[in-house]
């Protein structure tokens, strides 16, 4: 959608293969073997570096009634045609969301927004485990508040149907009558070509690379949704495929390349928080750094937080608003590492303040102390941020 094929060939002068496939990668003599699609034949192609931007795929469950039509999963630019497709002929009723990740949300809100029936089973207890408990519950208010019925601590485990889907199966014995479902429960890494060359596998089997962007092969460099990025406060190798981190470490690959090509010094990775955003109606929800998920998860200690309740705009003037935000630091210096805010009217906006605090290792004193604009129509004398800062203080 970004860039044509003709662009590419014509205007920037690549030699681009569309509807050929990489099928195996030959480390020792530098070469892949690739196929035409449209006609079968296969072919070596020689490199001197190589770069996989192979993506990442949706995870679809092994279960009964999964290939029936009006299961869906929507990850690639065509699983969104052939959704939209299916809703406008079919005009479906009722649908259901499998996941209450950031796609699950946002196609709640979709299918909310053309009138169909909407529920969302979630396996784990609460939705958007992705953020904290506190922050959760808000979501699901805003789901309830737009008669979106929730079915949390639920496992789907099939789907029935005569040729076209009729119900969601779940693992208590209920089901739910459904047109339509869609399946959100997470990506996976595409990675079996680098594992099946031999390259090292991180996270989640993600291809593990360094903080140039290189693979355990120093010919070989990786981006992207396929391979690992290194997160800035865990000090490590994660897998989180966002948008910006597949562009940046695209464009690292290629500078990199050409510096070493060229003799220069190689450029690293600056590395991620892991920030991200998305909205539900009218709730803005955003994230970034350290909060309670990683906490769990990497086992984290020494690190507190401060959640607070403020407006976005002073209360008196139009379009005011609740707005909630978290901030996460360390317990030794108070220096900033994660922060969440919800809200309304441009309310999530606020997290690239935190980004920026925490890029800079700044403290809670530090955030406080922000001259921060004020205006009725755009904040409050004290911002939310200056709120949450000065509350962790004391």
């Amino acid at each position: 959608m970004a860039l044509t094929a003709d662009e590419a060939i014509h205007k920037r002068g690549i030699d681009l293969r569309i509807r050929h496939e990489v099928i195996h990668i030959d480390r020792i003599n530098r070469a892949v073997t690739a196929r035409d699609l449209t006609n079968n034949k296969t072919f070596y192609q020689e490199y001197e570096r190589l770069v996989i931007g192979t993506g990442a795929h949706a995870l679809v469950p092994n279960m009964p009634g999964i290939s029936l039509n009006g299961v869906f999963t929507l990850k690639g630019y065509q699983d969104g045609l052939d959704l939209k497709r299916f809703v406008e002929s079919s005009k479906p009723r009722r649908a259901v969301i499998v996941g209450s990740g950031y796609v699950g949300v946002e196609v709640t809100e979709a299918f909310g927004r053309l009138g169909m029936e909407v529920a969302v089973v979630e396996a784990l207890p609460r939705v958007m485990n992705i953020i904290d408990e506190e922050m959760s519950a808000l979501v699901a208010e805003e789901m309830i508040k737009n008669n979106i019925r929730l079915y949390t601590g639920k496992k789907v485990v099939g789907f029935s149907g005569s040729g076209k889907l009729n119900k969601v199966l779940l693992d208590d014995g209920n089901a739910i009558e459904a047109d339509v479902a869609m399946i959100s429960i997470g990506v996976a890494p595409n990675s079996s070509l680098a594992e099946d060359a031999g390259l090292e596998l991180g996270e989640r089997k993600a291809i593990k690379t360094s903080r140039f962007q290189k693979t355990s092969d120093p010919h070989i460099y990786a981006a992207g949704d396929c391979c690992t990025a290194y997160h800035k406060i865990l000090k490590q190798d994660v897998f989180i495929p966002l948008g910006l981190t597949a562009n940046r470490q695209g464009r690292a690959c290629g500078e990199n390349i050409v510096a070493e090509l060229s003799g220069k010094e190689l450029q690293e990775f600056p590395g991620i928080l892991g920030t991200a955003i998305t909205k539900l109606f009218d709730l803005e929800i955003a994230k970034t750094g350290i909060g309670q998920s990683e906490i769990e998860r990497y086992h984290l200690t020494g690190i507190k937080s401060v959640v607070i309740k403020a407006r976005n705009l002073p209360s008196y003037y139009p379009g005011s608003s609740d707005v909630w935000v978290k901030i996460y630091f360390t317990e030794a210096s108070e220096v900033i590492v994660g922060g969440q805010v919800l809200g309304s009217g441009g309310s999530a906006l606020r997290l690239d303040t935190i980004v920026a605090a925490i890029s800079a290792g700044m403290t809670l004193n530090d955030l406080y102390s922000l001259d921060t604009a004020y205006a009725p129509p755009f904040a409050p004398v004290w911002d939310p941020l200056l709120i949450a800062a000065r509350t962790g203080m004391k």
